[in-house]
């Protein structure tokens, strides 16, 4: 069955396609925080110690459906990720790698249905990065070396089957259909210590 995305004003939406392998994770790096910061969503995306939830995907399960005009990135560095976004109401979407030769996507629960989340992806959630976690004690870290497997799983597949030349975030010739913002060292320095404890 399919998932249902929509940002926050509705839109842009969308869906997941159903069937393969997923990830979920809790991620508290300073990058994610530094994203949801730059959005000013801070405050719906991060849990108390920084913590942003993400299902990661294969790209091409992905489907945009309505407002692909409104679709936006950031980088926050020139070798950083590319952070995707609906520029209507700032509602996340989630991040890829730079090209679709690795055609992965970590999308941000804000986007999703987040009550049929654990049934549409199910598994161990991975807390990852907890050393950037905001406060003390730090959560603990588990998970990740099942979440490397399983981005290798989901990358090697859709390589063998060309599933990695469909995706929404980049054109037929594989390059992002918007470009990306790129920040400046200040505006990332500035981002990132935002909620340093």
């Amino acid at each position: 069955m399919e998932h249902p995305l929509s940002c926050e004003c509705n839109t842009v939406q969308g869906h997941v396609l159903p069937g393969a392998t997923a990830s979920r994770v809790l991620c508290y790096c300073k990058d994610c925080q530094a994203f949801a910061r730059y959005l000013n969503a801070q405050d719906t995306v991060l849990n108390v110690q920084g913590g942003t939830h993400i299902v990661q995907l294969a790209a091409s399960r992905v489907v945009i459906t309505k407002g692909q005009s409104h679709i936006a990135a950031v980088r926050l560095s020139d070798r950083g990720l590319i952070r995707w976004y609906a520029s209507c109401c700032n509602t996340p979407i989630g991040n890829t790698l730079p090209t679709n030769q690795l055609p992965f996507v970590g999308l941000v629960d804000n986007i999703l249905n987040q009550a049929s989340i654990p049934n549409d992806f199910p598994g161990k959630i991975a807390v990852v990065h907890t050393q950037s976690a905001i406060g003390h004690p730090k959560p603990s870290a588990h998970g990740l070396p099942g979440t490397m497997w399983r981005f290798l799983r989901i990358v090697a597949k859709a390589r063998m089957s060309g599933a990695y030349k469909q995706s929404p975030f980049f054109d037929d010739d594989g390059k992002p259909v918007v470009d990306p913002v790129v920040l400046s060292d200040a505006e990332r320095k500035k981002l990132k210590n935002a909620g340093a404890t």
